[in-house]
């Protein structure tokens, strides 16, 4: 909601117009902003980024952050996401100071006297430049190029003013960097538990409800990615699972090839579909490992498995959320190699996928103190998250599964060790 102002002069000429934008004013860090809302219509129209404004390095290589595939990701999310929401985008306004006029709550007696509502005076000469949400702001103006009707849509916007003064300089650049600084984007752990449109994410969720007692919440890191020494009861993190199904249900259903379907939730029947293949995949697996069992019959803890009697090259590769993933990565090898996949995404798929997957990669070394994890994922008694793409390579390559340019792979193997003398793992017969 806004509010026109217009002047006439004594010859009879219109004055610049004034725009009247209802806000609330608060105050912190010394600085007073103001809180109302654009239309996305005046958003594309009025608010440029940086660079479109003033050319003069000093701010604009600080200010105006460099547009990715990012904003053309948003775009689709608001013309494609029927409930569509953004936070507020941040607004420095230039060229002279807004005038705020305060209004008097006196006819609401439950709101103090302290409450700061009023009206943001605009007069025309100001300019204004997005100081943060550059990539919202570059996504609303695209999106109602193409969709229209988005342009009565509205958006929350924190209005701050800017100096055009050194130290205006200095205070925008410290308001742009203690935004940017502090903006920390969401862990994979957030984005699972959180995320209502991506399958895999959905379908994490729903085997934590499973009855898969490996599987229960109690059991997952749901924060961070790895775990603690001190984490005895865990046995991988939420971010690890998460990254394992998804390795395996791209190998089943190839979602590379239509990447909006983890973008955009697809019909129940679909997420049901999916749910029960992944589910398939890790009943077989429970049914197979003696250590999983042992969990599940709380003979054994993770933590004893994954440093048996306290060394950790006697643990058990998949008892690490980094091995898990890579596991993940090696029977996506076995599946993508069988006839017949990438299946119809959304397909009921036949468990006898898993069962062959599986049969295929039996014999590979699960010990972390074996080949091919030892000098690669698993060094100096660590974890190493920078040799996971050559492990899955020397996997493959002992299962001869898919095509392996040996000599190149010898080449990388030996470079990584620092060793001319290295040799290859053996194939397993």
């Amino acid at each position: 909601m806004k509010w026109r102002l217009q002047k006439i002069d004594t010859k009879g000429r219109a004055e610049v117009a004034a725009e009247l934008v209802p806000v609330i004013r608060g105050t912190m860090g010394g600085r007073d902003y103001y809180v109302g809302k654009m239309s996305f219509q005046d958003l594309a129209a009025k608010v440029q980024f940086f660079n479109e404004l003033d050319k003069s390095p000093d701010l604009d290589n600080l200010l105006q952050r460099q547009l990715s595939n990012r904003a053309a990701e948003m775009t689709d999310y608001l013309l494609r996401q029927p409930e569509r929401f953004y936070g507020a985008i941040i607004v420095a306004a230039w060229g002279g100071r807004p005038q705020y006029i305060r209004v008097k709550m006196e006819d609401h007696p439950l709101l103090e006297d302290t409450f700061e509502f009023g009206l943001l005076r605009f007069d025309g000469r100001q300019e204004y430049f997005a100081l943060d949400g550059q990539h919202r702001l570059k996504s609303i103006k695209t999106a109602i190029d193409r969709d229209p009707s988005l342009r009565h849509e509205e958006v929350s916007v924190v209005f701050v003013t800017h100096e055009r003064t050194e130290e205006g300089n200095i205070r925008t650049r410290r308001l742009f960097h203690t935004l940017n600084r502090y903006a920390k984007p969401t862990t994979i752990g957030q984005n699972v538990a959180l995320d209502e449109d991506n399958v895999v994410s959905i379908s994490t969720r729903m085997l934590l409800k499973s009855g898969v007692k490996l599987l229960d919440a109690e059991r997952l890191e749901l924060k961070r990615q790895n775990l603690t020494k001190a984490q005895d009861s865990k046995f991988t993190s939420l971010a690890a699972l998460y990254n394992f199904n998804r390795s395996v249900l791209e190998a089943v259903y190839g979602f590379r090839r239509e990447r909006d379907y983890l973008r955009y939730r697809p019909d129940a029947s679909h997420v049901e579909a999916i749910y029960n293949a992944v589910s398939s995949l890790w009943i077989e697996m429970c049914d197979r490992f003696d250590e999983f069992q042992a969990v599940e019959s709380n003979t054994r803890t993770p933590g004893e498995l994954r440093e048996p009697e306290g060394d950790p090259a006697r643990g058990h590769l998949m008892f690490r959320p980094l091995g898990l993933r890579i596991y993940g990565d090696v029977i996506a090898q076995a599946v993508a190699e069988q006839t017949g996949m990438p299946a119809r995404i959304g397909a009921e798929l036949d468990p006898e996928v898993w069962t062959k997957a599986l049969d295929r990669v039996d014999g590979l070394p699960l010990t972390l103190g074996k080949l091919p994890w030892r000098g690669t994922v698993f060094r100096n008694d660590r974890m190493e998250i920078g040799a996971r793409m050559l492990a899955i390579k020397l996997a493959c390559y002992m299962l001869e599964l898919g095509d392996v340019d040996r000599p190149k792979l010898l080449a990388e193997y030996r470079g990584h060790l620092e060793s001319e003398k290295a040799r290859l793992p053996p194939v397993i017969g």
